[in-house]
């Protein structure tokens, strides 16, 4: 860590404060630890030595979301934004993955615990049919079709009979959606409404989005939740979750016709190692998935419905805006997806008022989300939240 400025803070200090603007580096702890904690969720945590702080924010160029603490005497290998470009150490850079998918897991598992009324649906599944059926009544034919296979070829010895030809008879009255096309090595065109993969098993694999959109769905209190879509140039880990919560496992479904890589995680490893430019990009992409996760938390934890909505579309935007920064964006995001999402008891009328009372957002003949002017949404956003 020669490369690195070592820099030092006395017990009480504090390094990093919650909603200041972040700095242009981050750290790695080298001895001592830290207390991180922060005035909308209430719980706070003890880092130690080698866990990094900081990177989050400042590689998104967002305030910080935390307050950072010394619990004891620290010091702190401290790490310019500028120089991950810089890093050739492939243990670092897999430590840096791993950390941000860590965070990513945490926060995910705090939203889905406030959003999800029926806690036993964060341990546990509910029966086949009901989630087989509640995504082919939102239009994902081909998730519900998988949903059933993978069903059958993993449960079904723990049911009867009677069960498995009720599952076999729905999946008669689903059609399968187009397969993928090998363009060239691990690189697929597929197609709308294709089911990459279900939320009963993981597939262990990486996906990147060079065109399209794909949808990461899950399902839960007898509906489904949209987690996030995501547009070109991000990436979906559908490694297996650390944590016990069901709801990390999502189903991917391609939105519009899309080219998507399949990759492991260690090839991943292998291009962030070797492409300093993708590396940044991963990296300031992971980091504005967990930016985006805490919005939806702070979302959540607002009273006025309008306010929840402003915050919502704000960490929907932060993402779609990250790798194209366009003004104008139609949202694939449908009127349920935003309920589901905040999970409030109003209605779809309710919303859709509260919705038309946002500046530079309407809707267009079809009902789609339209944002006029991402520019001026968050220059409103920013004095709201002053």
């Amino acid at each position: 860590m020669e490369k690195y400025k070592l820099v030092k803070y006395t017990k009480g200090s504090i390094i990093l404060k919650y909603s200041q603007k972040a700095k242009d580096c981050f750290y790695i702890i080298s001895k001592g630890s830290v207390i991180v904690y922060n005035d909308f969720y209430n719980n706070s945590h003890i880092y130690k030595m080698g866990h990094i702080i900081g990177l989050i924010a400042s590689i998104t160029k967002e305030p910080y979301y935390s307050t950072m603490e010394a619990a004891e005497d620290v010091e702190l290998w401290e790490i310019k934004i500028e120089n991950i470009n810089r890093i050739n150490n492939k243990h670092l850079i897999k430590r840096i993955s791993n950390h941000l998918s860590s965070i990513l897991e945490l926060w995910l598992s705090k939203y889905y615990s406030l959003i999800i009324k029926n806690k036993i649906d964060l341990y546990n599944k509910e029966d086949i049919l009901i989630m087989a059926s509640i995504y082919k009544e939102n239009g994902f034919i081909d998730a519900s079709h998988k949903l059933c296979l993978s069903y059958m070829n993993l449960l079904s010895k723990d049911y009867d009979a009677e069960h498995l030809n009720n599952i076999k008879k729905f999946m008669k009255t689903l059609i399968k959606s187009k397969e993928p096309e090998l363009i060239e090595n691990n690189s697929y065109k597929m197609y709308k409404g294709y089911c990459i993969y279900t939320e009963l098993e993981a597939t262990n694999r990486i996906y990147y989005i060079k065109s399209g959109k794909v949808g990461i769905y899950n399902i839960a209190d007898s509906d489904y939740i949209t987690r996030i879509i995501y547009p070109a140039q991000y990436i979906i880990d559908a490694y297996s979750p650390n944590l016990e919560y069901k709801t990390l496992f999502t189903t991917a479904i391609v939105l519009e016709d899309s080219v998507i890589d399949i990759l492991t995680k260690e090839e991943l490893i292998k291009i962030l190692h070797d492409n300093a430019e993708f590396r940044f990009q991963m990296i300031k992409m992971t980091s504005m998935k967990v930016i985006s996760t805490i919005l939806k938390i702070k979302s959540v934890k607002k009273t006025n419905l309008k306010d929840k909505l402003i915050v919502l579309i704000y960490s929907i935007l932060k993402i779609e805006t990250l790798f194209d920064e366009k003004k104008y964006i139609k949202l694939y995001y449908k009127i349920k997806d935003i309920k589901n999402m905040i999970h409030d008891d109003a209605d779809t009328d309710d919303i859709r008022a509260a919705l038309k009372n946002i500046d530079y957002l309407e809707f267009d003949n079809f009902n789609n989300i339209i944002i006029t002017d991402t520019d001026e949404y968050f220059k409103e956003y920013e004095s709201y939240t002053k």
